[in-house]
């Protein structure tokens, strides 16, 4: 009796069907925080404090202007790579993953001087492939130091700027004397903090005499725009210039003017403003929509005055005038007379 009972309850263990628990983490009850410990024009030593019931954290950062929060919340189920050296770790929202792990310290390498960086620390706990974070923790924003002085390889003698009515801007430095220099970079940035480069010059290597180098920005003048120049030794150093900053020259309110109007007989000029530096069209047409003039113009300054190259013989009578391709269209009405 008893060994059929057992016969009977091993089949139906056997017959059962087998379904795997997948683990899924929880995330902590409790944030991290991050504080400075010590800061030098490019490293950060950082203390991580964190939860008891949490495996680990993850410290993001990222280049900030003027300190402000920049977003860097870890996504649940979502593992970062991190590397101390910063830009080098895995993307975290708009910054970059600088420690992963479960300890309390870390020493953050390769920031630029003297500018923002905002960073946090993610509380998670993790199992198997789950893993899930507490992101509502302290987070910090500090700057780090001006470069300290150093012998220049390059002794620079000025940087500046010029923009020109369109909104080109070139840029402008001199150099007394160079030793082992290998180029020049420009780097470009539209707040001041965040510089990207934007081109390249070569250096003269060595010279004892005085140079004088320039570099005309590809990409035309929209907003306030700050540069800087990154001067880049044989060896690899580095060295940075004041920041110049450039602004757009102001716009013309556009404006079209046709006249004489009438034209009583006498050649009619076409008056555009604000219009400089774009491909215009100008289409006239008769008051039945025929046309009967198709004149290309390229303004080159703000205040542009062109003939209109009206046909010999045109009929007395209401025209009108149509300027395409600067944005909206304008029409304008003009009246030939004798």
């Amino acid at each position: 009796m008893h060994l059929r009972l057992l016969t009977l309850l091993l089949g139906l263990a056997v017959g059962l069907p087998f379904r795997a628990v997948l683990a899924q983490a929880t995330a902590p009850s409790q944030g991290g925080g991050v504080s400075v410990i010590r800061v030098t024009a490019t490293t950060m030593v950082l203390s991580l404090g964190g939860s008891s019931n949490s495996n680990g954290r993850v410290v993001a950062m990222a280049a900030s202007a003027y300190g402000m929060p920049v977003p860097l919340a870890a996504e649940d189920g979502h593992y970062y790579s991190a590397d101390a050296v910063y830009g080098k770790g895995g993307a975290l929202g708009r910054g970059y993953a600088v420690y992963n792990g479960s300890g309390h310290t870390v020493t953050v390498t390769g920031l630029q001087p003297n500018t923002y960086y905002y960073i946090t620390n993610a509380e998670y706990n993790a199992d198997g492939p789950s893993i899930a974070y507490n992101i509502l923790g302290t987070s910090v924003s500090t700057s780090t130091q001006n470069a300290p002085p150093s012998p220049l390889p390059v002794e620079l003698t000025a940087f500046t700027g010029t923009v020109d009515a369109l909104g080109a801007a070139v840029l402008h430095w001199a150099t007394a004397a160079e030793r082992s220099t290998a180029y020049f970079a420009l780097e470009r940035s539209a707040d001041g903090a965040a510089f990207a480069e934007a081109g390249q010059v070569a250096a003269a290597g060595a010279s004892t005499q005085a140079l004088a180098y320039q570099w005309p920005d590809p990409q035309r003048l929209a907003q306030p725009t700050y540069y800087r120049l990154r001067q880049v030794d044989r060896d690899g150093v580095v060295h940075y210039s004041a920041v110049v900053t450039l602004v757009p020259p102001a716009r013309l309110a556009r404006r079209v003017e046709v006249y004489p109007n009438p034209s009583a007989g006498r050649a009619v000029q076409v008056l555009l403003q604000g219009y400089e530096g774009e491909t215009l069209t100008l289409h006239l047409t008769d008051a039945l929509g025929r046309p009967v003039l198709v004149q290309a113009l390229a303004p080159a300054g703000a205040q542009y005055l062109e003939p209109l190259a009206l046909p010999a013989g045109l009929a007395p009578g209401i025209y009108v005038l149509t300027l395409a391709g600067g944005g909206s269209a304008v029409q304008k009405r003009l009246v030939v007379s004798n």
